[in-house]
């Protein structure tokens, strides 16, 4: 399950279940409208829900094929989720988004996490 939304420029996505490449033909005409209309690049921020799983099979290479045609354009990308989540998603992105910066925020830091998506800073942590 993929919700996705869009507010001034920044994308949010909540990733629970597994996603499929379904889930893919929703996100990516979303992502090129804005990537069409921003300049430069588009931040984004990306929850992943504790029943998070992953990718099926297609989705892994919908996810491959829209990252090598789109890495210019991905602004930063702050990941949040349960430390649990942590490690894979550091190193998920390093391979998956490797131009654009990542960060990892834990769930109650959402403020924090969107704020660093769309400026580079956090603020005070517990500014919330």
């Amino acid at each position: 399950m993929l919700e996705i939304e869009e507010e001034n420029g920044l994308i949010r996505v909540k990733a629970g279940g597994t996603l499929e490449s379904s889930d893919y033909d929703r996100f990516v005409p979303l992502f090129e409208r804005i990537a069409a209309i921003e300049q430069g690049t588009v931040p984004m921020v990306i929850e992943l829900a504790p029943d998070f799983s992953g990718w099926d099979l297609g989705g892994i290479w919908r996810d491959l094929r829209f990252d090598v045609m789109h890495k210019d354009q991905f602004g930063r990308i702050a990941i949040i989720g349960t430390s649990d989540w942590h490690e894979w998603a550091t190193k998920l992105s390093d391979v998956l988004f490797p131009p654009a910066e990542t960060r990892f925020f834990d769930p109650d830091a959402e403020g924090r996490a969107e704020r660093w998506a769309r400026t580079g800073a956090e603020g005070e942590r517990n500014a919330e």
